[in-house]
């Protein structure tokens, strides 16, 4: 079972309104390795295109799934955050250490360009991931 220092409750997953209690449930749910918990801080409807292609619903699960397998290690630091009412534009430089198809170590960096959203019953979900790398591209 996955522990978290923050709270986190994949049932009813929330980003929360604070940029940097975001940051943290993002990294810790991506370094848990587990595809359907990162999934689930995504509103069904949100793009992805940390595969390299823009992806949403069950081909983003998929993805993260198959990403998420190795347990790669995800650091960000954020950058910049802007909050207008239900709408938060968030900003990370990141980095992750993971491993190649032929288990080779290599190093994905880049910047992120967020965009979350508050839904009906008060939590905030991811809309819109927009990694840009600068190096180790994904796909």
């Amino acid at each position: 079972m996955t522990t978290f220092t923050v709270p986190f409750d994949p049932e009813n997953p929330d980003l929360t309104d604070d940029t940097w209690t975001q940051n943290e449930i993002f990294l810790q749910v991506f370094n848990s390795g587990n595809g359907e918990y990162f999934d689930s801080l995504y509103r069904e409807d949100s793009i992805s295109n940390f595969s390299g292609e823009s992806l949403t619903g069950e081909a983003r699960l998929k993805f993260f799934k198959d990403f998420l397998a190795n347990k790669p290690k995800l650091e960000a630091k954020v950058t910049h955050s802007y909050v207008a009412g239900d709408v938060a534009l968030i900003g990370v430089e990141y980095a992750i250490d993971t491993v190649d198809a032929e288990g080779k170590p290599f190093r994905l960096e880049g910047n992120c360009t967020d965009v979350l959203v508050k839904v009906e019953d008060g939590r905030w979900l991811m809309a819109i991931d927009r990694p840009v790398a600068k190096s180790g591209l994904v796909a």
